[in-house]
């Protein structure tokens, strides 16, 4: 929905492509679902053994896997030819830093750059696939990708927050940042994209990206609201979802 809605910049109206917007969502979950399912793995990980009780789960979730990655592979065939490049080196890339994240031991620094990593490569997908598919990358474009960037870097770090929250032990870019400071960066991303999308909306003399500025906005705003709620959320075993769920707010524009 991000894509599809990022992609309409600025007049509200442009051809859609839907295999590639379906791989890219098909892309997320499998990166997702990968994370977690390797993860799982490791007998010190106990917030993942609530996600998978045992392996017979295991074995039904890496079928599901199986399935979208085999639906992903046939949908490439439908990509324009200027996208391949994209989809190969995004999936190789990702691939690459799950197999490699999934083998370093859970204490390993390099743990760390896992929510840098994982939005630099969804915003790359989003940005990427908009850029080589012909759209022209204006300053207000270029300004919009940068913002949602951050959105997505901010959700990552959202969730790795609840998670250090509800499971003390937890190594990941929270714990490490410590609460209080991570909860200042993640509020002041927040104060970023409003003085982005502000900047947007003054400048700018297309609605629909005024529009889709605000709605980055409160997608920001939302963060931090829940950021507000971490007790609850960090003990709530649906919190990766209603994280994620501020990703459909796009879809308020298409």
């Amino acid at each position: 929905m991000s894509q599809m809605a990022l992609n309409r910049i600025p007049i509200g109206k442009a051809s859609l492509n839907l295999p590639t917007s379906m791989l890219l969502g098909m892309g997320v979950f499998i990166i997702s679902a990968l994370n977690r399912l390797l993860d799982n793995r490791k007998p010190a990980k106990t917030e993942t053994k609530k996600f998978l009780l045992n392996q017979k789960d295991r074995l039904l979730f890496l079928k599901i896997i199986a399935g979208f990655f085999s639906v992903a592979a046939l949908l490439t065939f439908l990509l324009p030819g200027n996208l391949w490049k994209l989809a190969v080196g995004i999936t190789t890339f990702s691939g690459l830093c799950l197999w490699l994240l999934s083998r370093m031991p859970d204490k390993s620094s390099l743990q760390l750059f896992r929510e840098p990593v994982y939005a630099i490569v969804f915003s790359v997908a989003v940005s990427g696939s908009i850029f080589l598919s012909g759209h022209d990358f204006d300053k207000e474009s270029k300004l919009m990708a940068c913002l949602f960037f951050l959105v997505v870097f901010q959700n990552f770090l959202l969730s790795s927050y609840f998670d250090a929250v509800g499971f003390p032990n937890t190594f990941n870019l929270a714990t490490k940042l410590k609460s209080v400071f991570a909860k200042q960066i993640l509020h002041s991303i927040t104060f970023l994209i409003i003085a982005g999308c502000a900047y947007i909306c003054l400048t700018t003399e297309f609605r629909y990206t005024q529009r889709l500025s605000v709605i980055l906005m409160g997608m920001s705003v939302l963060q931090s609201l829940l950021l507000q709620k971490a007790k609850f959320l960090s003990t709530n075993k649906y919190k990766g979802m209603l994280v994620s769920l501020i990703f459909i707010l796009p879809f308020l524009v298409l």
